[in-house]
């Protein structure tokens, strides 16, 4: 018997409530936890109930807990990535303000995550290391299409390390990049970078690639971030009013952000930053030499690097061409 034809009808595009994920990335002392859940109440005061947290390092956010009242889930190993999407579901039918999960970068490096998960395959597929990736790949995807499709506001708090590479004789450091898979970071809407000492104030432009290619900060949400502004109540309240579907959410009272990256793509591993490094040394090299060298290693550059590269291009390599031809 033949399946029913299926339809698939187009019908005007209306705002309504809007899923709302936001990662946090840094090295400890950035703020990661406390930001969090600065912006869950601010989240809270629109939505109302109560704020969740997903805690997998042994409770460490309760001290906290004085200052932003929150309820707490301790997520104990193993942490394989699916266990992440049934301990946020299963506080979906409370209806809480928001969930926050600190730190998400233990569903790949943590206890029986997914690299502790794929060793612990190897063996089981006699020896083939590419067959043992296939439940943690399979149940990561699952993982990350679950996320997709739940409006309660999420927050993800992610590690971070400082990652250089070799360019030539010489060591780049191309910034502070998330303990996680790209895959799941470019997923969010919203992420932001909190180094040592950040005491909340996010990084939302840097001229190091791979920090450039991380960060992710929408048109759409731009207006309620002000610039050198911490992360905060207010700005979490205007999240949410954002994501509920309010048409004129009132934007930040401090200044206008600077452009910044807006990366939507996905890449599959660290390589990627490196080889956007390599280009973008590439350009910065031609930048030295004036606009024209510039415009001609532009046209060089892989037309799927580019979207990554453009804002790049645009705040540094360009002012950096045109001060050569000044130089002329």
């Amino acid at each position: 018997m033949n399946a029913p034809v299926r339809t698939f009808e187009a019908k005007p595009a209306v705002r309504g409530e809007e899923p709302l994920s936001i990662g946090m990335i840094g090295p400890p002392g950035g703020g990661k936890t406390l930001s969090s859940l600065k912006i869950a109440r601010g989240i809270q005061s629109v939505r109302g109930g109560d704020i969740v947290l997903i805690d997998t390092e042994g409770g460490r956010s309760r001290k906290y807990a004085e200052l932003i009242p929150f309820r707490i889930v301790e997520f104990a190993p193993p942490c394989k990535p699916e266990h992440f999407l049934e301990a946020i579901k299963q506080q979906l039918p409370s209806k809480p303000a928001c969930i926050i999960v600190d730190s998400m970068s233990d569903e790949h490096e943590g206890e029986g995550g997914y690299l502790e998960w794929h060793d612990e395959m190897i063996p089981k597929m006699g020896g083939n290391e590419w067959a043992a990736w296939s439940k943690p790949k399979a149940s990561r995807k699952r993982l990350i299409a679950g996320i997709l499709h739940i409006k309660t506001p999420l927050i993800f708090t992610f590690r971070a390390r400082e990652k250089t590479k070799q360019d030539g004789k010489k060591v780049v450091n191309i910034g502070w990049q998330p303990v996680a898979p790209l895959e799941i970071v470019h997923g969010l809407d919203l992420t932001c970078i909190l180094p040592p000492r950040a005491d909340g104030v996010p990084v939302w432009k840097s001229d190091k690639i791979g920090e450039d290619f991380i960060i992710k900060l929408p048109n759409y949400l731009r207006p309620f971030i002000g610039e050198g502004q911490a992360l905060c109540e207010d700005m979490g309240a205007a999240f949410a009013r954002w994501a509920k579907g309010s048409p004129s959410p009132a934007p930040a009272a401090s200044p206008a952000a600077p452009d910044v990256s807006t990366n939507t793509g996905a890449a599959g591993s660290e390589d990627e930053s490196e080889r956007l490094a390599e280009l973008d040394g590439l350009l910065a090299n031609a930048a030295t030499a004036g606009t024209k060298e510039l415009q001609a290693m532009w046209t060089t550059i892989p037309a799927d690097a580019k979207p990554a590269l453009k804002a790049a291009l645009d705040r540094r390599h360009k002012p950096a061409a045109a001060d050569a031809d000044a130089r002329k």
